[in-house]
């Protein structure tokens, strides 16, 4: 009497030798898109923006391209913005960092500000000294700060001045332009400064910055412009109460 092999019998037979032979491969896992996508996302790592700060090169030092207009502290917290006078005054009285924007755009920081331990400065970046300052004027050529070869290098404003022309008897005092060049490109913008009871000076012939150099207990300040007749510019020494811009040095 002959057997009877079902189908189903042949097929798992012949499953069974085939796979025992190797011939038979399995098939591969296929990952859906969701999946792929899924796992880029996880092993990718997310960077912080690096921050460039323009700078301009003079002499042997680099200096940044512009006065320091930042609104907040390196940290992140709010800088306080002075818009009035009693405003500034009230930021002063409570020996708090504050700032105000002028007319021409530049910002003017109280000494608080300035010396805050949360820093208004980039990081690689000092406010420099007054030596520091007088070797920049030093190197552009020095002269007085209305008319020297450093002021007409720094400005790029034109300086008005009072000078008497004639003799004692017929002449008198005439407003003469003297128009700077800018060739340092160090863009000193013409501007003003604010008095500690949050009064704002002239916004058109000058411009001051502080310095990290100490007089007692007031910082010194340097200008140019017609403010004073100091050789390479001028210079003078402030509390934290008044307000001037800050321009920064590269390490």
């Amino acid at each position: 009497m002959k057997k009877t092999v079902t189908i189903l019998g042949v097929v798992l037979m012949t499953s069974l030798i085939l796979e025992s032979c190797g011939d038979v491969s399995k098939p591969e896992k296929v990952v859906s898109p969701a999946k792929v996508e899924e796992s880029i996302v996880d092993s990718t790592t997310v960077s912080e923006p690096i921050i460039t700060v323009p700078t301009i090169k003079i002499g042997q030092q680099e200096w940044m391209a512009n006065d320091i207009n930042t609104t907040t502290y390196n940290n992140g917290d709010p800088i306080n913005e002075a818009k009035s006078e009693t405003k500034w005054k009230d930021f002063n009285a409570k020996k708090l960092g504050c700032f105000r924007k002028l007319n021409n755009g530049t910002f003017v920081y109280n000494g608080y500000a300035v010396n805050d331990e949360r820093g208004i400065v980039p990081s690689g970046f000092v406010i420099p000294n007054y030596e520091q300052f007088n070797k920049l004027m030093t190197f552009l050529g020095g002269g007085d700060s209305q008319s020297g070869k450093a002021t007409k290098s720094l400005a790029i404003y034109s300086i008005f001045i009072d000078e008497w022309v004639g003799d004692q008897e017929t002449g008198g005092l005439e407003t003469l332009e003297i128009k700077s060049n800018g060739n340092s490109g160090f863009k000193a913008k013409s501007g003003g400064y604010v008095y500690d009871n949050g009064a704002l000076e002239t916004e058109g012939n000058c411009s001051y910055w502080w310095t990290s150099s100490s007089e007692g207990a007031n910082k010194t300040v340097v200008d140019i412009g017609y403010c004073s007749q100091d050789l390479g510019g001028g210079k003078g020494s402030y509390p934290s109460t008044y307000g001037f811009a800050v321009r920064a040095l590269k390490k």
